[in-house]
């Protein structure tokens, strides 16, 4: 259990954490992933303002939120690396992952999706189910990961809930069920209704809830009507009564979906306004009732014989924990940030690396929000947290306890596909470029680094043209280098073909 006194707050303009007390052995975990534009860091931000984590609303415009806080992401108004910010709300500890949006920082969302348990996909309402929420689909369902929608951006006059519902119904069928809808005309939402439990709310400019009348229209009726439906396929005894046209009880509806949103059966739909902090509250209580909880999931890992083994999340159970991310710096050094997945991490103990059987002494364990660090001693199965100057661990390996050695399958980061020359504009500084670019490979396993010995070349390659321009700013902001980028040149060579007959004379 860690206390944590009220913190001074910083000189820069970022909310900061309120005197919270971390006392929950476990917490959910939730990686929030969308299109670039999507609102997935104004949503993180409602949320942890909502559930009385940070002192105020930050604002991407503004460049204090609590998840952007690297300055290239402050600089591009745009999430460039996958951030960790845990809140406690109504005795359930929550860490969410904001993820980046843009396919040129894919790395960001792997790893989310490799540490969360709950997938929530966002979409704009102005944009509908756009590529990149179909890339998460399929990214969480080949991971086996439970998976919640939230439509957002409803204040806008272009915004159009059913437009973008039916899209989801087209692709993913029946599976996608409305829980959360809004009434009222495009960009002027008058309430939203919860139709599990039959409720409508209001709110004024500052995103206080005010319970109204639930309006009843045929599609609230069709809406329940679908819910009940998706609800009962989910569970047996559901099923029972809804052959038998018994009505469901609220509590039932509830139970119901957050055994189907487990199992994978039920992807839910909300919606709200995260700037206007309309309906953040109604997806908090979401969070807490249908998202599961860490032990009602079960990892897949392998054995030294490559057999599958199950690993059940409990507290007693062996250590095992699984490096999802890693933030290499030149002066604080490699900060590893893990999920445990059974068993529990303490400092000052000792696991073992099963990638390559080297041996890890774990030292000052944190809970990370955004950049802020806090102490902590132990960090139980089914949570996440973060480690200084792990030697041998890189993303995706395992450390386990002795006893249990076992490994995960390998994340499935993309190959990187735009290759450009680096130049430094100082003669002298092509050994420091290798130097640190191999540094920022320890965070970034989608970039690459090669020296062409037949054009003489140093040539880094990633996912974009964006990935390499982010890369360039960092080897100026962290390490002091100025380079730029040219097109690489291409070693052509020339081969026999086929066989010819020839005569010349001279």
């Amino acid at each position: 259990i860690l206390e944590v006194n009220n913190i001074v707050k910083s000189f820069d303009n970022t909310p900061v954490l309120r005197g919270i007390s971390f006392s929950l052995q476990q917490g959910e975990v939730l990686s929030i992933i969308g299109s670039s534009g999507s609102g997935k860091t104004t949503l993180a931000e409602a949320l942890l303002f909502k559930a009385g984590a940070t002192d105020r609303f930050g604002k991407i415009t503004e460049g204090n939120t609590v998840c952007d806080f690297d300055a290239e992401e402050i600089k591009r108004k745009t999430s460039v690396l996958s951030a960790v910010a845990p809140y406690e709300w109504k005795d359930c500890k929550v860490n969410l992952i904001d993820t980046p949006g843009s396919f040129d920082f894919e790395a960001g969302i792997i790893e989310g999706i490799a540490a969360c348990d709950t997938v929530v996909i966002e979409l704009s309402g102005k944009s509908g189910v756009t590529v990149g929420a179909q890339r998460a689909w399929d990214l969480a369902k080949a991971q086996g990961k439970s998976i919640m929608f939230f439509i957002s951006k409803l204040d806008r006059e272009s915004a159009n809930f059913m437009k973008v519902y039916n899209e989801l119904r087209d692709l993913y069928g029946h599976a996608v069920c409305p829980v959360v809808v809004p009434h009222g005309k495009e960009g002027h939402v008058e309430c939203y209704i919860d139709i599990a439990k039959h409720k409508a709310f209001s709110y004024d400019d500052k995103g206080n809830e005010v319970e109204t009348q639930a309006p009843q229209t045929d599609f609230l009726r069709s809406a329940y009507d679908m819910l009940a439906e998706t609800v009962a396929e989910a569970d047996e005894a559901l099923m029972e009564k809804y052959f038998l046209g018994e009505q469901f009880t609220d509590e039932a509806v509830v139970e119901g979906l957050r055994k189907g949103v487990c199992s994978g059966k039920v992807a839910p739909v909300f919606c709200g306004s995260a700037l206007l902090l309309s309906a953040i509250d109604m997806f908090l209580y979401a969070i807490k009732n249908y998202a599961p909880a860490p032990s009602d999931k079960i990892a897949y890992a392998m054995d030294k014989n490559e057999n599958k083994v199950e690993v059940a999340c409990g507290v007693n159970a062996p250590t095992f924990v699984q490096v999802f991310k890693t933030v290499a710096d030149p002066f604080v050094g490699k900060l590893s940030f893990f999920k445990v997945l059974s068993g529990k991490i303490s400092s000052d103990t000792t696991l073992v690396n099963s990638s390559n059987g080297q041996q890890e002494k774990i030292g000052k364990l944190l809970y990370i929000q955004g950049k802020k660090q806090i102490d902590v001693k132990t960090i139980c199965a089914g949570d996440i947290g973060a480690v200084a100057k792990l030697s041998a661990t890189v993303t995706g390996d395992c450390l386990c306890d002795p006893s249990m050695i076992l490994t995960m399958p390998a994340l499935p980061f993309p190959r990187p596909t735009l290759s450009q020359a680096i130049v430094p504009k100082n003669k002298g500084d092509e050994g420091k470029i290798s130097q640190s670019i191999a540094r920022l490979r320890e965070e970034d396993p989608t970039l690459n680094f090669t020296t062409n010995a037949e054009t003489r070349q140093q040539v880094i390659s990633g996912l974009g043209e964006q990935h390499l321009d982010v890369v360039v700013s960092k080897l100026k902001t962290k390490f002091g280098l100025e380079v730029i980028l040219e097109k690489a040149r291409v070693p052509y060579r020339e081969t026999i073909k086929k066989k010819v007959k020839v005569q010349g004379k001279y």
